[in-house]
């Protein structure tokens, strides 16, 4: 990735801040998207020694128009985006797909990472979006990294946000279209 990249992280920067830090570590700008003006605040002063930038917007994605709009400002302002690692819940049902078509419109062969909890995987109702990313927005490179779980002795428990920005970093490095941080089986010890 060249230094001069342009990276957006969306949605829960306390347990991507590991996330932000590595993509300054490396340079870039990263674009955060968070709600609270103080979440910004607050990554400025504790990444400001780091070598990138960070752009801050700070909206609601649940407010798609408002969400569209400042991230078409920040690509108008700061060229296109190359990665997009996305955390978006799924009570925010069209968000993903807003952005998906701003993206595809505007950063082509950029590479969308999607977050997602670990019902993702559940096996009676498992959710694929493979074959809706691949036919509606061809410029994208889509990924799916489902968030499982740690099986240690018999007992299981969520994975922190190391582990998670770890397993992130490993993953978006490999052409896989969907991965699992931790496991998701069985599903029985899931927490």
């Amino acid at each position: 990735m060249p230094s001069n990249e342009h990276v957006l992280v969306v949605g829960r920067t306390g347990m991507l801040k590991g996330m932000v830090k590595h993509f300054l570590e490396r340079g870039k700008l990263v674009s955060v998207v968070a709600r609270n003006e103080h979440t910004h605040q607050q990554l400025a002063v504790d990444l400001s020694h780091l070598p990138g930038n960070i752009n801050p917007i700070p909206v609601d994605y649940h407010d798609i128009k408002s969400f569209i709009h400042s991230v078409t400002h920040s690509i108008n302002q700061h060229g296109p985006i190359s990665l997009s690692v996305n955390w978006i819940h799924s009570y925010a049902k069209e968000a993903p797909y807003a952005l998906a078509t701003l993206l595809n419109q505007t950063s082509p062969d950029s590479t969308y990472v999607r977050l997602l909890g670990s019902a993702a995987a559940h096996p009676d109702h498992s959710f694929n979006d493979h074959g809706l990313f691949r036919t509606t927005y061809p410029y994208l490179v889509y990924r799916e990294i489902i968030l499982g779980f740690i099986v240690e002795d018999s007992r299981s428990r969520w994975l922190t946000h190391h582990e998670i920005c770890e397993g992130i970093i490993e993953k978006i490095h490999v052409s896989q279209a969907r991965s699992v941080i931790g496991t998701v089986t069985p599903w029985s010890f899931r927490p």
